[in-house]
């Protein structure tokens, strides 16, 4: 049997970043352009300093400068239209590479916009989870707290059956619930250093309420 060739599925590129290369290899060879036409302007420069020498000589009766000076001029000719058509093409390289750049900015553009719009999207679902994680443990934090005062209230207004010292404890229990909780609210400015803390604004007027639906409560009962 004749062996079985795998195919290997076509990835396609990115449009972006199949633009990016595009305009790196089109930079890359306008560099070497003008590197090639850089050098070629040298070359002419250094010739007309030739041209100049060797027409000295030849006001001056050299009869070979005028050879010399010929060949020169023949060789500077052509080295200048290299040096134009080399402009030229650079020119054109420029001309076809500006569209390029312009239509990968305005891509790159809409895929910050899109990041941007994704990183908003993700705030506003975590947003979300955090202030209804938040508003649950309130409404716990409510209620257990109308369940302490209740059973406070319970020993201190006589609901149950107590002598004056028990009922004292009672007391004295309820006023050692008012001192934990002042300590516990004294925390962060005791202990500055040891938290790192973000803006509190938004929390200012949240407080622990001692209180339970009514609805929930004659269901207990």
């Amino acid at each position: 049997m004749a062996p079985i060739a795998l195919v290997t599925p076509e990835v396609a590129q990115d449009p972006l970043e199949q633009l990016q290369t595009t305009i790196t290899m089109h930079q890359s060879r306008l560099a070497s352009m003008e590197a090639e036409a850089a050098q070629l302007g040298a070359s002419l420069g250094e010739i007309s300093a030739l041209s100049s020498k060797l027409k000295v000589r030849i006001s001056e009766g050299d009869p070979n400068a005028t050879g010399s000076l010929d060949s020169l001029e023949r060789e500077a000719q052509e080295i200048t239209r290299r040096h134009e058509g080399l402009r030229l093409r650079v020119s054109s390289l420029e001309s076809d590479l500006a569209p390029l750049v312009r239509q990968a900015s305005e891509l790159a553009a809409e895929r910050d916009l899109a990041r941007q719009d994704q990183v908003v999207k993700e705030i506003t679902v975590e947003k979300d989870r955090l202030i209804d994680e938040i508003l649950s443990h309130w409404t716990k934090a409510c209620e257990d707290a109308f369940a302490l005062m209740t059973l406070l209230d319970g020993g201190m207004s006589g609901q149950q059956r107590l002598d004056a010292e028990h009922k004292r404890q009672v007391f004295a229990l309820n006023t050692s619930v008012g001192a934990r909780l002042q300590s516990a609210t004294l925390v962060h400015a005791n202990e500055q250093s040891q938290f790192q803390f973000a803006r509190s604004e938004v929390f200012a007027r949240m407080k622990i309420v001692p209180a339970k639906r009514k609805a929930v409560v004659r269901a207990a009962g």
